[in-house]
Formats: C-alpha cells, sequence, structure tokens
C-alpha cells in the first residue's frame, strides 16, 4: 500500500457502535458497491491533493460568507458553515423507496393539518384526541376556517431520517412550519462537487435544480397573478440560518425581507421600499408561526408584521406554508398516523415513524414509565422548550423525580424508542473516521403533486458527541443519490456558453436595507469623528496646562457627550485627573451609547444586516473594526493613541471602499447620504467652538480644530503658521474644495437626495436654501480680536449672526434626517421645514 494511501481497511467504526448501521461497510467489513467508486477515487487523489482541495473548499466558505450562527458561540454570525468533504451515498432503489415514503407522508400530513383547520371531522370521529389540538401552543384559533389554497397549507415540509441497525430507514420528526436546510443542501452541492467534478459527473448524481424549480413554479402559481410579487421573509441576520434566507431568495429570485420591510394597508401587505409601497402576492416564510402577527398571535414579536393574520383572512395574501402548519410538527401525532394513512388514504405507511408514545393516553404513560430506561423523552408540543431526556442517562433517584413529572402533566410529553443512528465516513485530519448521522430530506407542493429533492441534508454528529445537532458543533454532508437512468442536467443557473443579455437596472431597495445603509453611513462616520477628537485629546492631557486643557475640552464636547462626569461650566475646576476619567470611559465603556467601542459595535451589527450589500474587503474590514479596540481594557490612557491611529487606518480604508468600490445606485447613495448627514452635524459643532469672542489663551483651540478636521496642511500652504480664527472659520466651513468643510456635506447632500426617487420638493429646497444662506454668509462682517488689539463693535453682532447660522443648520439636518426616514424608511407622514425664517 503506498504512503498516500487511505483505503477502506484504514476505516473501522468504534466498537462501541458496532451495532449500529455501517453506511459504507457491510458487516464483514466489505465496501458496499456504490461506495467503491468514491473510495477508488479518493484513493487516488490521495490525502495530499484531497486536503489542499478542501482547504481551498473552506476559503471559498470564509470568503462567500457561508455561516450558521450557534446560540451563545463567540464568533457569533461570522460562525463559518461546516461541511464534510465525503457525501453520503444512497443507490437508485432505496431512494425510490424513501421518496414514495416521503411523498405519502406529505399528502397525509397536509391532509391532516387541512381537517384541523377545516371541518375537524377527525377530532369529531374520535380518531385524533382533542387534546392533540386544543392543548398545543401552534394551533392558531383565529384561522380555524380560513380557505387557504392546498398547496400552500404545506408548501414544503422537511422530514428527518435515521437508519436502525437493520438498515431500514424510520422517521425521526417533522418539519413542517419553515423548515430549513434546503439552501445549505444546495450550497454543500456546489462545493463538493466543485472538490470532485470528475467523480460527480461520473457518478449521475441527481441534480437538485429542478427541485428547486418546482418550488419556484409552485410559488408563482400559488399568487394567482401576472408577475406576482414574493418575498422571503426572514427573522433577521441574528436567525441561525439567515444565510441559507439570503442565500434561497436570490437562488429563486425573490426579495428577502424581514418583518419590518412589510406593512399592512387595507388589509393589504405592501413591500416598504426606496420607490413607494409595493403590493406583495405571496411571502415565503421563515419566521416561526407564532412570531408572524404580533398584533393578533404574539404580543412581543418584533419578527412579524402587524395584521397580517388579518390579510390573510380577508384572501390579499398567500402565505407559504400557512400559518399555523406547526401544529402537526408534534410528535405526539406519530403514534397515530398508522391508522390515519388508513383512513384517509386507504394504504399502509410507507415511511414508518420511530416507535412513539404520547404519555396524554394513560396505557403509554404506564408503558413510559415502566420502560423509561430504554427511551428518550421529549416535549409533546416543540415549542415548550426542553432538552431531550435519555432515561439511560438517569441515575434511579433521578429516574424515580423525572416519573413523577410525567405523572403530573402526562399530556405535554412523548417518548420515543432511542435509535442507535447509522454511522457514516467523515474526512477527518487527513483520514477517514466514522460518526452517528440524520438525513433531512424536503418536499415541495407544486399544486399537481409533490415533488422530493433528491438527497437533501444529511447531519453528523461531532466527535465526542452522538447527538447530531449543527447547534452541539454537527457537520453537514452533501447526498448523492446515484441514478441508474440519465438525470436531468437542468440548471437554475445560466449557462456559461450562452450569451448574456447586458443589463443596467436597478435593483428594488428594501426599505430596511436602504435604512441600515443610511445608518452605517452615519455610525462609520460617528466612529471616525469620535477617533478623530479622542486621538488628538488624548496623548496631549496628562501633559496639559490649563489653558490647554480647557480647549482640549471644548474640543471633547464637540462629541456632544450627554451625562459624563466632567463640570457642565467652564468656570468650574477641571481636574486633570477627572478628565482622563471621562475619556477612559469613553473609550472603554460598551454600555454607553456616546462611547467608542458601542459605535463600533453598532457599525458591526447594522453592517451584518447588510452584508450582501458590501464586498467581500469592507465585510472582512468591519471585522476588524469589531475587534479593535482590545478585549481587556488599558488602564491608562497612553496605552490608546496607538490603538486608536490602528482604528483611523481602518476607517479610512472603509472610507476609500465606500467612494471607489461600491455602485453608484441608491444603495450608495443612502450610504453617502448617511457619512455626509453625519459628518455636516459634526461640523456644526466644531464651528461653534469658533462662534465665539475668542480670548488669546483659546487660540491653542484653532490648531486643535484643524488637526481634527485634517485640514493642517491645507491651512500651512494657504496661510503659513499663521493661526487666526476667521480663516480656519471660512475653511472648515466655506470651502467648497474642502471635503471636510460644511459647505462640501450640504452641497452633496443635495446632490444625492435629487437622485432619489419620490424626493420632497420641499425638503430639497429646505437644504438648497440652507446651502445658499450658508455661500451668502459674508465672512468679513465677523470680526476676532487679535492678540494685543481691541475688538471692533461689529464683531459681536456678526458672531452672533454665525451662531444663529449653525444652530438653524443643525436643526435642519436633524428634522431633514427625520423626514428621510419617515419618507423611505418608515413611509410616514414627514415633517414641514422652515429654515431661517
Amino acid at each position: 500500500m503506498s504512503e498516500r494511501s487511505m483505503t477502506v481497511e484504514l476505516y473501522h467504526p468504534p466498537l462501541e457502535e458496532q451495532d449500529a448501521y455501517d453506511e459504507m461497510s457491510s458487516a464483514e467489513g466489505a465496501c458496499r458497491p456504490h461506495w467503491a467508486a468514491l473510495m477508488e477515487a479518493m484513493d487516488e487523489l490521495g490525502p495530499e491533493e484531497l486536503g489542499q482541495r478542501w482547504a481551498r473548499a473552506e476559503r471559498r466558505i470564509r470568503e462567500n460568507g457561508i455561516t450558521y450562527n450557534i446560540y451563545g458561540d463567540p464568533q457569533g454570525v461570522n460562525r463559518p458553515w461546516k461541511i464534510d468533504m465525503i457525501p453520503l451515498l444512497l443507490p437508485a432503489g432505496e431512494w425510490q423507496s424513501i421518496e414514495a415514503g416521503i411523498v405519502q407522508r406529505a399528502q397525509l400530513l397536509s391532509q391532516i393539518v387541512a381537517d384541523m383547520y377545516g371541518r375537524q371531522t377527525l377530532l369529531a370521529s374520535g380518531n385524533l384526541p382533542a387534546e392533540l389540538l386544543f392543548a398545543n401552543p401552534a394551533f392558531l384559533r383565529s384561522l380555524v376556517g380560513v380557505p387557504v389554497p392546498t398547496q400552500s397549507y404545506l408548501h414544503m415540509i422537511g422530514v428527518d431520517l435515521a437508519r436502525s441497525p437493520d438498515g431500514q430507514w424510520w422517521v425521526l420528526s417533522d418539519r413542517t412550519q419553515a423548515p430549513s436546510g434546503s439552501g445549505y443542501a444546495l450550497e454543500n452541492r456546489t462545493i463538493v462537487s466543485n472538490v470532485m467534478p470528475d467523480l460527480f459527473r461520473d457518478s449521475n448524481v441527481m441534480r437538485l435544480a429542478p427541485f428547486f424549480r418546482a418550488q419556484r413554479e409552485a410559488l408563482l402559481s400559488l399568487a394567482g397573478t401576472h408577475s406576482p410579487r414574493i418575498v422571503l421573509l426572514t427573522p433577521g441576520p441574528h436567525n441561525e440560518t439567515y444565510f441559507e434566507h439570503s442565500y434561497i431568495a436570490r437562488y429563486l429570485g425573490f426579495t428577502l425581507v424581514e418583518g419590518a420591510d412589510l406593512t399592512v394597508r387595507d388589509r393589504t401587505v405592501f413591500l416598504k421600499t426606496v420607490e413607494g409601497l409595493e403590493r406583495v402576492d405571496v411571502i415565503l416564510r421563515r419566521v416561526d408561526d407564532s412570531f408572524c402577527d404580533p398584533l393578533e398571535l404574539r404580543g412581543d414579536s418584533l419578527l412579524g408584521v402587524p395584521g397580517l393574520v388579518d390579510a390573510i383572512v380577508a384572501g390579499n395574501v398567500r402565505v407559504a406554508n400557512a400559518l399555523g402548519s406547526g401544529v402537526i410538527e408534534s410528535a405526539a401525532i406519530m403514534p397515530f398516523l398508522p391508522g390515519l394513512c388508513q383512513l384517509l388514504r386507504g394504504e399502509s405507511l410507507k415511511l414508518p415513524s420511530v416507535a412513539t408514545w404520547w404519555c396524554g393516553q394513560p396505557y403509554a404513560l404506564e408503558w413510559v414509565l415502566q420502560n423509561l430506561e430504554s427511551l428518550v423523552v421529549k416535549p409533546a408540543f416543540p415549542s415548550r422548550a426542553m432538552e431531550p431526556v435519555f432515561g439511560s442517562d438517569l441515575s434511579p433517584e433521578e429516574r424515580e423525580r423525572f416519573a413523577a413529572r410525567l405523572r403530573a402533566a402526562p399530556y405535554d410529553y412523548v417518548a420515543q424508542e432511542q435509535v442507535a443512528l447509522s454511522r457514516g465516513p467523515v474526512w477527518e485530519h487527513g483520514s477517514i473516521a466514522s460518526r452517528s448521522l440524520v438525513l433531512r430530506v424536503y418536499a415541495v407542493n407544486t399544486g399537481n403533486g409533490w415533488t422530493v429533492m433528491p438527497g437533501g441534508l444529511a447531519r453528523v454528529a461531532s466527535k465526542d458527541n452522538s447527538v447530531v445537532s449543527m447547534q452541539r458543533g454537527g457537520h453537514s454532508k452533501d447526498v448523492w443519490v446515484l441514478s441508474d437512468s440519465p438525470v436531468d442536467t437542468f440548471t437554475m443557473l445560466r449557462p456559461k456558453n450562452k450569451q448574456i443579455e447586458l443589463r443596467h437596472d436597478k435593483p428594488c431597495i428594501p426599505s430596511s436595507v436602504a435604512h441600515n445603509l443610511y445608518w452605517l453611513g452615519r455610525y462609520v462616520e460617528r466612529a471616525e469623528d469620535t477617533t478623530r477628537v479622542l486621538r488628538t485629546v488624548v496623548w496631549r492631557v496628562p501633559r496639559a496646562g490649563r489653558d490647554e486643557l480647557d480647549c482640549l475640552l471644548a474640543l471633547f464636547q464637540t462629541l456632544g457627550i450627554e451625562g459624563g462626569k466632567l463640570p457642565k461650566s467652564r468656570k468650574a475646576l477641571t481636574l486633570p485627573q477627572r478628565f482622563e476619567q471621562e475619556l477612559l470611559s469613553v473609550l472603554t465603556d460598551g454600555s454607553r451609547a456616546d462611547s467608542l467601542p458601542f459605535t463600533l459595535g453598532q457599525i458591526h451589527q447594522t453592517g451584518g444586516k447588510v452584508r450582501d450589500r458590501l464586498s467581500t474587503d469592507m465585510t472582512h474590514l468591519l471585522g476588524k473594526l469589531r475587534d479593535v479596540l482590545p478585549t481587556t481594557p488599558e488602564e491608562t490612557l497612553m496605552a490608546y493613541p496607538p490603538i486608536l491611529s490602528n482604528c483611523m487606518e481602518l476607517l479610512s480604508g472603509f472610507s476609500g471602499m465606500e467612494r471607489e468600490n461600491i455602485v453608484r445606485g441608491q444603495d450608495w447613495i443612502f450610504l453617502s447620504l448617511g457619512r455626509r448627514v453625519e459628518r455636516a452635524l459634526f461640523n456644526t459643532r466644531l464651528l461653534r467652538e469658533l462662534a465665539r469672542p475668542f480670548a488669546e489663551k483659546d487660540w491653542p483651540l484653532l490648531e486643535l480644530l484643524l488637526e481634527v478636521a485634517d485640514s493642517s496642511v491645507t491651512y500651512r500652504s494657504r496661510y503659513f503658521t499663521t493661526l487666526q480664527p476667521l480663516p480656519v472659520m471660512d475653511m472648515l466651513m466655506a470651502d467648497q474644495s474642502n471635503p471636510r468643510s460644511l459647505d462640501f456635506q450640504l452641497a452633496h447632500i443635495v446632490h444625492h437626495y435629487r437622485k432619489l426617487p419620490r424626493h420632497l420638493p420641499e425638503d430639497l429646497q429646505a437644504m438648497q436654501h440652507a446651502l445658499e444662506r450658508l455661500r451668502s454668509f459674508d465672512m468679513r462682517k465677523v470680526s476676532y480680536p487679535l492678540p494685543d488689539a481691541l475688538q471692533t463693535a461689529r464683531s459681536s453682532s456678526g458672531i452672533l449672526r454665525l451662531r444663529r447660522l449653525l444652530d438653524e443648520t443643525e436643526e435642519l439636518l436633524l428634522t431633514w434626517s427625520d423626514n428621510l426616514s419617515s419618507r423611505y424608511f418608515n413611509h410616514a407622514r414627514t415633517l414641514a421645514i422652515n429654515i431661517g425664517q
């Protein structure tokens, strides 16, 4: 055997798992026939080549942002999706049996849920206990009797399968309200087939694209209108499967929305976009039932759409899967499925459920109590959070206490046989190991029958955990169904050999995307302003004299810090120690809304919501910004100047990417508007420090202001080293060529706002008027007392007019920003703007 060989002889499942079915090897240790080609191909490539190929695949996973959030994981939404290189193989004959069983089960579950929300004959006849329905929190009484198209009660289902030691597939659970994972199955296929393209092509693997084509056509037909608006409703970026939601929405060509993107007007659902309100015909939801409407269902939900149930009752929108379909996810229904299948379909259940007992039946409860040590107990209703309890793991005393819990509330529990899961090969550290696995298969209702995804999503347990769960560190697998006939090679992607028609159209921008981009711009600019001020102040404070300390304090207060520990009056004694404590607080206290760590956190959070609108480099940069401050705060100010310089470099990098790397569409306009508005507000605060009589002790402030505004070099080139308030004021306020001047910000706001659809003429006119007033202001009428010179009589009135102009400009910017939010983000009434009246 060669040094690079890794043949099946090196693969052996652990001794304690010898009773479990081995997917790849027979009981005698021989490779099963349908695995032979794969193992020979991997043997031929060798560990080194496979390792290099898989390293490229993992790099693609990171670069494409393929993530799965594990709650409580430090990596949060940045945790890469875990894929195993070795697919799970299913021969054609075996798959035909699975497919037939899934179709039958989907038809049966659809009939049951339709009866639950319809005539309820199963309850009236006693074939289904009423307690299973009326005690189930997932049963939505408000939707009983509401007409729903057959194909939307259950548009798509997911069925979790496990193989018993004898090779039989059993159903562990059904997912009927918002089944997840189909998008990850598609991404797994793309990645694994690229690692071994020749093998994939030669293995006659059934393709996944026809399944998604069927799903797309089913949703289009569900709308019943020409060119319908279909959206995918997601809980948002913090959901563990948000990547999948975004991926599927793009793949199917639908708009990804959150609850806040939708609004109900006159019992009709509309999508809030930059262009205005657009009617929604179909909602493909990934939000659980009870969270979908805070008015009718769960009042504390921030994920749903107020009034959605009313729109459904009115028949103005179709939701797939229908609201309330989660009622059928209860494992307590499984014991009744064989009888219901005979009753409703006149046939035996082709794909049986794992042995299940609902403790709400007295005889089942007694059997469970007598055999508890060999069972696993789960909640009867999934919405009641509870970790599975393995009877074999309980001590006699614990078993007795748990039995008392079962007797006290038997209706709340089900017990299932503890299945010895089959084990499949996984690629680990250059060799093959064995792990327990579960297979999730998907089926979609086309309206003319059910179509099953050929394959699905296999999940394997982590090394030290026999429980198969992605939340517990498990991996996923691609699933190859090996066809014995030609496969459909249809693809949803454009063929490479077909010429693409050139397009320059602008995509629809949902209001939430525009809102997040606008605030991303504001937070980035706010962080830059804060960093510039802190970097200028921090290293000077420890050795500053009284006059310079007052100037540093004046500069620091341009950040609009509220609720700090500094004296409110300039006349109060300002101790350097108190100033240093306040600076450290702004640098380290993330609970303060005016602190640098809080603002950087907001950048990362807001940027995460629009990751699909940003380049990979920008996303990586946002991650670096999140970690730029030390995890353990430094105890002295003098440790922070290099940290602040690093932060400034990252923020400058984002600014460069924003200017050079983003297409000038509506999304960029909102991002840029956010930056310009925030910088203009900061400029008004900076300039107010100049709009007051200047004493000789205030002169050092001029240098500080120029440094913060990054205008020192330009000033020196014009005026050499002679610092005076008036030219500093002119450069920071009225210089049209200075990208950090107030004039520059207002001019760009006018320019950008004019390009937005549906812009308000009065708001545009107000901003233009503010720009005209700024440019018409006569700087020559503002006179500052120079050292050793008498103050002129006109200086006071000129400074007062200047300060009033700045105050009114700031007020305008705040009102104008609120109007922008009302017009484009909230679609509410705007406020009248008056300036200089």
